[in-house]
């Protein structure tokens, strides 16, 4: 039995499913979750549904995030980067925790889900345990990611970062689409996206006369809201991340929005005839897992949406816009050719390369036994 940790970057809900489908299935191959760290910022709540299901003790701490603009729209980058050099003190704070709970738990591995702070932590401690990185933003290392041809800055910022939350790693777990070659000498190595057990239990070729939509940021709420007003006709939902608002909250009887709900949210997917969401690695896994026409809107200023969008939309997903224009979608179903059948297989390998990945660095690191 392995013990493990968990350090979880908290912004949006991706990363946090994605730990809670491991946990399930480190549980049924015998080993433990000790506990989990969650960065976060003080912008967004914990989703209760995390706190709920992940089954273990959970510790939160300081994390570097972005900040949106007033309309909680986009990303603004000076914004982003101002706050964050004035919380450097907390995040020194953060370091401390993490190394705190490493020495009290005495992990085998610590499984980190693109937290920043945990390839610093690595960098300044030099932590005995190994680390394993998990995230899709790892498949930017790979050196034929399909990368969109323009904006080569923001590129080569993105794999700057993306290499900063693996510093020290023994393997980087890149989370993809499709099959790649592994890049051994890189520690990079391919694997399926990590789908709940609650999405895989879902009923499929389920359909309904109704329009799913999921923002991340809650101002861009008003985009959909404004699109319906011009089509009251289209029955719609909308998840969304917005405590002020009343759940659910209907502004038109054919128009609901609704707060971020784990299982509700499956459910409704799974009875969909197509989802508009920004262009987040899990959303729109979930819905090529259902066989879903996806719309993404990527979050503007967000340069690993950016590229999410296009790579999907090349294997099938959907298609992209810059708007919620939700009329495109609609014009698209009848001609969306899913690879769903594929795409399902590339799932289904997922928890044996998991296990065989985790349980391969813990073995690497353990002294050899010589005998007698």
């Amino acid at each position: 039995m392995l013990r493990c940790l968990f350090i979880v970057q908290g912004e949006g809900r991706g990363h946090m499913t994605q730990a809670l489908a491991l946990r399930s299935m480190l549980a049924r191959a015998g080993h433990r979750l000790t506990g989990v760290l969650l960065g976060r910022s003080s912008a967004r709540a914990v989703p209760a549904f995390f706190r709920d299901r992940i089954e273990a003790p959970v510790t939160e701490f300081a994390s570097p995030n972005f900040v949106t603009d007033p309309q909680h729209r986009g990303v603004r980058w000076g914004a982003t980067l101002w706050q964050n050099l004035r919380s450097l003190r907390a995040f020194r704070r953060s370091l401390a925790v993490i190394d705190a709970a490493l020495r009290r738990q005495q992990p085998d591995v610590v499984l980190t889900f693109f937290e920043p702070l945990a390839g610093i932590y690595h960098a300044l401690y030099r932590p005995r345990v190994p680390f394993v990185a998990i995230g899709h933003q790892y498949l930017f290392l790979h050196p034929v990611y399909p990368f969109p041809p323009d904006r080569p800055l923001q590129r080569g910022l993105a794999r700057g970062f993306t290499a900063l939350t693996a510093l020290g790693a023994a393997r980087r777990l890149a989370l993809s689409f499709y099959p790649a070659d592994d890049r051994p000498e890189r520690g990079l190595v391919v694997v399926p996206p990590l789908l709940r057990d609650e999405l895989l239990r879902q009923p499929l070729d389920r359909e309904e006369p109704f329009i799913l939509a999921y923002v991340l940021n809650h101002g861009l709420g008003e985009e959909v809201r404004r699109w319906h007003a011009d089509h009251p006709e289209v029955v719609l939902h909308a998840f969304w991340d917005n405590p002020s608002a009343p759940d659910p909250w209907r502004p038109h009887p054919n128009l609901t929005f609704h707060h971020l709900h784990d299982t509700r949210f499956l459910e409704m997917m799974a009875r969909c005839r197509g989802l508009v969401c920004t262009a987040g690695f899990e959303s729109v896994c979930e819905a090529m897992y259902l066989g879903k026409p996806v719309l993404m809107v990527p979050v503007e200023g967000h340069f690993e949406q950016y590229c999410n969008a296009r790579d999907a939309a090349a294997v099938g997903a959907g298609l992209y816009d810059d708007h919620f224009a939700i009329d495109r979608l609609l014009a698209y179903l009848p001609h969306h050719a899913p690879r769903t059948e594929a795409f399902r297989a590339w799932v289904a390998e997922a928890e044996a390369r998991f296990l065989r990945e985790i349980e391969t660095v813990v073995d690497e690191r353990r002294p050899a036994v010589v005998g007698v």
